[in-house]
């Protein structure tokens, strides 16, 4: 979800003028009743008016949080308002949580003071923090898959479309520096790759390189079995050599100095096989801080929803 987009801002900033005018006005609130003392300041405890209010605030606001999941599974086809709008609910109502609960907490980080307490507020400032962050990469990552990875596909099939790409590797390389017969037997066949974007998605095909038998370009077989087919088949790329755009050019230019002119198709065609690996790999590894992120995020924050009733448990039994 795009926070600061032109299509989805306009949802946002109610939301963020409402956290800021409901925490300006529990600071107000805190600081008027902790002066009400004879006119000397005292920090409002959790049982206060204003203490308790923000704990029952800030417990009733996590509560809803951890309704997200359910409604994006268990409850998906029940008619109880669009995602988007639970999750920018989701974004800032998770943002007010926090000056709500340190308020309610009196500032409380001091663990000889209360251990529990100390552990609630931590994580309450570790799960706000990991779901700001997550609205940053939320943010950043789709864009970085817009301008970096104009190859994407979907993540699931990465590993198949490699495999197509090995093959055509493969059977241009030997159409092309084999035998005359390989040449003929060989066929290349296109690649399919695919972006999606929202619910649309756009199909493009990958034409190879027109595969012909071309004579004194046998340097391509020997490039392909050390540095092209390692690479393609590769689990991680990262320690090839074509891994950087940089190495992997020079390498390239290399190659197509000891190749024929006929051949020099085939060398651009591999080049852009491997070109599209990196773009993969980047893809991978984008994916991979979203998943990474998320299952922090939903780890903390159930840690979080298990203490607090705990705390409300043991708060109402020495009441």
């Amino acid at each position: 979800m795009l926070v600061f987009d032109r299509e989805n801002w306009p949802y946002h900033r109610f939301w963020c003028w409402a956290v800021v005018v409901a925490t300006g006005a529990a600071v107000l609130w805190y600081v008027a009743y902790g002066g009400l003392f004879g006119g000397s300041w005292q920090w409002p405890g959790g049982s206060s008016p204003p203490g308790f209010t923000f704990g029952v605030m800030g417990g009733a606001i996590i509560a809803f949080e951890m309704l997200l999941w359910p409604r994006k599974s268990l409850w998906r086809g029940w008619r109880l308002g669009r995602t988007k709008y639970w999750l920018t609910a989701h974004l800032w109502l998770g943002l007010l949580t926090l000056p709500l609960l340190i308020l309610h907490g009196d500032f409380r980080f001091d663990p000889s003071r209360s251990t529990l307490a100390v552990v609630l507020m931590w994580l309450t400032v570790i799960v706000v923090f990991s779901g700001v962050l997550g609205a940053v990469i939320q943010n950043i990552v789709p864009r970085m898959m817009l301008d970096r990875v104009p190859a994407e596909t979907i993540h699931a099939q990465i590993r198949h479309v490699l495999a197509q790409y090995r093959d055509e590797a493969e059977q241009l390389v030997q159409a092309t520096s084999g035998s005359a017969q390989a040449a003929v037997e060989s066929t290349p066949t296109p690649v399919e790759t695919g972006r999606r974007i929202g619910r649309a998605a756009s199909m493009t095909i990958l034409e190879p390189a027109t595969p012909r038998h071309v004579a004194d370009s046998e340097a391509l077989i020997a490039f392909h079995r050390e540095h092209v087919e390692p690479y393609l088949a590769a689990r991680s790329g990262a320690k090839s050599a074509l891994a950087s755009p940089r190495r992997a050019g020079a390498l390239f230019q290399a190659l197509k100095a000891n190749l024929p002119d006929p051949a020099q198709a085939v060398a651009d065609r591999l080049a852009e096989l491997c070109d599209h690996r990196r773009q993969f790999d980047l893809q991978a590894r984008l994916h991979a801080w979203l998943y990474t992120w998320l299952a922090v995020h939903v780890a903390i924050s159930i840690a979080l929803f298990v203490l607090m009733i705990f705390h409300i448990v043991m708060a109402l039994k020495y009441v």
